[in-house]
């Protein structure tokens, strides 16, 4: 059971992250520094470094638990499938759920993402570092390598849809078809 003091320090984990994200997305990413962060989210500057080691490590940090998610799929012989045909990998939101707000609060997260050069970057290193937990899991290197990289087509193929401004079942069938194509080449 979780501790009073462990569910405060994840809901202040939670709020920072919360405003950063709305901060990253309407004034872009590289313009807003973790001071701001910290006056918009009422914490000390030392308080957002005692949860994130960067801005980088703040904008994705629902990464590491996807990751988790992914990797122990993986090694119980899971079917990736499920988990990531869904528009957001970090939640239980399915297709079905994609509505207006949703909608709209993937797609500036997504617009903030692709505006970055940094952030663009960290995707393509973060997923690429996916490819070894996910190939010890998978019982080899190759394996986890072409799961990682499918995992980032898939990312891709979410983000081109959505900022095309498609609607959510043509975003869904994309994805779809882009999983059926990767997965089926994997195996």
């Amino acid at each position: 059971m979780e501790s009073l003091r462990e569910r405060k320090k994840a809901a202040t984990r939670q709020a920072i992250s919360d405003v950063a994200t709305r901060l990253f997305e309407r004034h872009g990413f590289e313009a807003v520094t973790l001071a701001q962060v910290a006056a918009a989210a009422n914490v000390a500057p030392k308080t957002i470094w005692n949860y994130f080691g960067s801005k980088e490590e703040l904008f994705f940090d629902a990464e590491p638990a996807v990751l988790e998610r992914l990797v122990a799929a993986v090694a119980a012989g899971e079917s990736l499938r499920p988990l990531l045909d869904r528009p957001v990998l970090a939640g239980p939101c399915t297709w079905a759920d994609l509505d207006g707000p949703l909608l709209e609060g993937i797609r500036g997260f997504l617009a903030c993402e692709r505006a970055s050069p940094t952030l663009r970057a960290r995707r393509t290193t973060l997923t690429h570092g996916w490819g070894k937990p996910l190939g010890a899991a998978a019982g080899g290197q190759v394996r986890g390598a072409l799961l990682a990289a499918v995992i980032l087509l898939r990312h891709e193929t979410v983000a081109e849809a959505v900022l095309e401004e498609l609607p959510a079942e043509a975003v869904r069938r994309r994805v779809s078809a882009v999983l059926d194509d990767a997965l089926d080449v994997i195996g």
